[in-house]
């Protein structure tokens, strides 16, 4: 007998909160709006004539310098993949995600805000069934810098990762099944954090004008500098795990299988979106791997 099909979820009502963009230090409102079935995810920037909307999809990924940035034509949305975690690891499959300036808020640098958002606005079912990708065969794709992502076949869907700084300091190693409640519990307060040496060369480069001890960890050589102790002992990696959902939500399907991604200190995603996305959309007797590594 067939199972019954996993099906589609939106928020159930407007939620909104207001904070600080991290990169830009510009103040903004963001709003959760409910969202037909098979309509996904989409930024609506308010502040712009026209009100006009990106589609949070891989052909619209513009950059990934230190936050991931889509666009469509000359609109931006920046710092995407907090906020696109928490959608699709709570289940969320349609929304409109409105704000009244070009980056999110970040809150205190996890996700927390965002899950708690998606709690005040509720999740109601569609009627429409939920796509997936189930994962046939083994997929890798490496660096020469010893980056490492791995795709394996499984049942659920899975995410294991090291994390290590420079010479290997704060090596750290995760493996969670990402569900609603896993992602709410171990996955989502992780709070995003910066080696000491890397903040210099961000602020020259105009970047972080909203970071602060408030919504960031510093990492200097063993010390960790941080408004509060650690959430976790392996913090870190924890984020790690963060940024790559919110990656891969932008491929757009959910995934039956199991991601391992290895050796990437300076890198949220170890492989270029677009190589995701044509994992994810090639039968799996056409998928030759083929593309760049993209470090951040």
């Amino acid at each position: 007998m067939a199972s019954t099909p996993e099906l589609q979820h939106t928020v159930s009502k407007t939620a909104s909160f207001s904070g600080t963009a991290l990169h830009t230090g510009e103040k903004v409102t963001l709003k959760l709006h409910p969202a037909p079935a098979d309509h996904g995810i989409k930024f609506k920037r308010k502040d712009l004539q026209d009100e006009p909307t990106i589609d949070a999809k891989i052909e619209n990924l513009k950059t990934v310098e230190r936050a991931t940035t889509i666009g469509e034509g000359s609109v931006r949305v920046h710092t995407v993949e907090h906020v696109l975690a928490a959608l699709w690891a709570m289940g969320i499959d349609n929304a409109i995600v409105e704000m009244d300036a070009n980056e999110p808020p970040i809150g205190d640098g996890s996700a927390q805000v965002y899950v708690d958002l998606i709690r005040k606005a509720g999740v109601t079912a569609q009627e429409e069934p939920r796509d997936f990708f189930h994962v046939r065969e083994t997929m890798h794709v490496g660096s020469k810098t010893g980056a490492l992502l791995v795709l394996l076949p499984d049942e659920k869907f899975r995410i294991s990762c090291t994390q290590a700084g420079p010479n290997n300091q704060f090596a750290q190693f995760l493996s969670v099944e990402v569900t609603p409640a896993v992602f709410e519990r171990e996955i989502a307060p992780a709070r995003t954090f910066v080696y000491y040496e890397d903040v210099k060369p961000l602020m020259d480069k105009n970047l972080i004008k909203g970071g602060s001890l408030e919504n960031a960890i510093v990492v200097r050589g063993e010390a960790v500098l941080s408004k509060e102790p650690l959430r976790f002992t392996d913090e870190f990696v924890r984020h790690k795990i963060l940024d790559i959902i919110g990656d891969l939500a932008l491929v757009g399907r959910r995934i039956r299988g199991h991601v391992v991604a290895m050796q990437i200190w300076r890198a949220r995603s170890l492989v270029s979106r677009r190589e995701e996305a044509l994992w994810l959309r090639r039968e799996q007797s056409q998928a030759a791997m083929e593309g760049s590594i993209l470090m951040r």
